[in-house]
């Protein structure tokens, strides 16, 4: 991803987190991860798969019903579904979105995460353009990130891999926008977030969610090729 353009609003503003997590809920690491972020008065982002919702709703609940924001993901995380055209793609997203609202009782955040990110190689480049312009045109916005943990590299990969990983990309930002998941097997990152968030808020770091961005924000965000982000 390009390195964002430092602006006059970025130096000036105190470093900001975005912690992100995809793939859930599941009925241990998702509850855990929860934990750690409320021991630390925190928020997160969790971008959920709707059938992981249906089978967990009490934790999809309780995420919503502790201030943490829940956006779309995915209905069915199965790829060749999904990026088949179009309206397959619409027709996940408006799945996963009602399961949120069921659940949970109120709308999912104003921000969403792809499967796979906007610039996967699953999809089509025609399809995914298409798919990104509708949604700019509906005024939905998709998310991509600026710092990967690596947790999803392999089926475990270690703790010191996904400390390191994250706190050396966080460097130098004054957005960090962290992929992490919270499924069954990732118990690495469970294992690796009490250091992650205490480092970086060592660090300066203000914890936010895609629930209470502020316009600047999601400016610069968009300026970074994390929101938004066009395929060149």
């Amino acid at each position: 991803m390009d390195s964002p353009v430092k602006t006059a609003y970025e130096s000036e503003k105190a470093k900001e987190v975005f912690l992100t997590f995809d793939d859930g809920p599941c009925n241990n690491n998702t509850k855990k991860i929860l934990n750690i972020l409320k021991d630390n008065n925190i928020k997160a982002t969790f971008f959920i798969i709707g059938t992981k919702g249906e089978e967990n709703p009490q934790i999809l609940k309780e995420l919503s019903d502790n201030g943490m924001s829940v956006g779309v993901h995915t209905y069915s995380h199965k790829y060749n579904e999904i990026y088949k055209n179009t309206d397959s793609y619409f027709k996940d997203y408006y799945n996963c979105q009602r399961v949120i609202r069921r659940i949970t009782g109120r709308d999912p955040a104003p921000y969403l995460r792809m499967p796979g990110g906007s610039d996967n190689l699953v999809a089509s480049k025609k399809i995914l353009d298409n798919i990104k312009n509708i949604l700019r045109q509906k005024d939905l916005k998709y998310v991509d990130w600026n710092v990967s943990s690596g947790d999803a590299e392999s089926c475990k990969v270690s703790v010191e891999k996904i400390k390191k990983n994250v706190i050396d990309q966080c460097k130098n930002k004054k957005i960090a926008v962290i992929l992490m998941h919270d499924t069954y097997y990732k118990n690495t990152t469970v294992e690796a977030l009490p250091y992650i968030v205490k480092t970086l808020k060592d660090e300066g770091f203000i914890f936010k969610t895609f629930d209470d961005i502020t316009q600047n924000e999601e400016t610069q965000m968009v300026k970074m090729r994390v929101i938004n982000r066009i395929s060149i």
